[in-house]
């Protein structure tokens, strides 16, 4: 298992929250909506039933929550916790504007979340637990599952096999490298989701605390962004934000003048395509689950 380092992961977390804080305004609203994409494709897979009790963390814009809040219906209830006050605020409105009852919101530190035991029937999170200090999390997420309840998550997926989207966009990772200093070492919060982006290491870090029944599958699709100015708020509303942040004002020109030439070549009548992959991860907690 990845050697996860609690200090370290403390101090990184103020720059990964004002990371996504910074993003909420655009995330998952621009360029290739993958994170509704993958959440449907998760919660279809659980088949949750009309009343259960779901618990969705680092929510974000809700993705995971509105897949879940419209399975739960109204007699059901859904929890989403983030720690990024704009991602709340955000997806408190969009829950007020749909006139969701079974759904809220709050305010929460997921590493320190304290639920009683077998308080719900499904604990979700998308493309985050890498950015939590899931071994000792995902014990207290067994133990807040009810027997044989569920835990699945979504993770970063890079689809390598397909050489034609590789070679179609090898030119932004080899531009990436040079708008940053020969000798530069991503910060760690950069490649946290490098700790869970395998099916080994997830079935590893479930199974070790305590997690049955795995089953972690790829899915992939083909997405397209509408222009080259579509990519470059997605790039923005994300992930990549990390790195175009961390860009002089010189490098981050020429990664934009550069990628824009490049997009424009790449254009089809049906946009800018990419092949988007993501690994689904579900597993049961004990059926005779009780409190450690």
């Amino acid at each position: 298992m990845f050697n996860f380092d609690p200090l370290a992961h403390e101090q990184l977390k103020p720059e990964i929250v004002g990371v996504y804080d910074r993003a909420a305004n655009l995330y998952d609203q621009v360029g290739v909506k993958s994170f509704t994409y993958y959440a449907n494709l998760l919660v279809d897979k659980l088949n949750i039933p009309p009343g259960a009790r779901v618990l969705d963390v680092a929510t974000g814009r809700g993705a995971l929550l509105f897949a879940a809040a419209e399975k739960v219906g109204v007699n059901g209830y859904v929890l989403g916790i983030d720690l990024a006050p704009n991602m709340i605020s955000e997806t408190a409105a969009e829950i007020k504007a749909r006139g969701l009852q079974q759904a809220e919101v709050r305010l929460m530190d997921a590493d320190d979340i304290s639920f009683p035991s077998h308080s719900f029937d499904y604990i979700l999170c998308g493309f985050a637990i890498h950015f939590l200090d899931y071994p000792r999390l995902l014990v207290r997420f067994r133990d807040m599952l009810k027997p044989g309840g569920s835990i699945a998550t979504t993770h970063p997926y890079v689809p390598t096999h397909d050489t034609e989207n590789f070679e179609r966009w090898k030119w932004l990772f080899e531009l990436t490298r040079e708008v940053f200093p020969a000798n530069f070492e991503p910060p760690a919060s950069w490649v946290a989701p490098n700790r869970l982006n395998s099916p080994k290491l997830i079935e590893s870090a479930l199974r070790e605390s305590g997690f049955e029944n795995i089953s972690i599958t790829v899915a992939e699709t083909t997405m397209y962004f509408a222009d080259e100015n579509d990519w470059w708020d997605w790039e923005w509303s994300q992930g990549s934000r990390f790195w175009v942040e961390g860009m002089s004002p010189e490098g981050l020109a020429k990664f934009k003048a550069v990628s824009f030439e490049k997009l424009r070549a790449m254009k089809t009548p049906s946009g800018i395509p990419i092949l988007n992959g993501a690994l689904l991860s579900v597993a049961n907690a004990p059926v005779g689950n009780e409190k450690h």
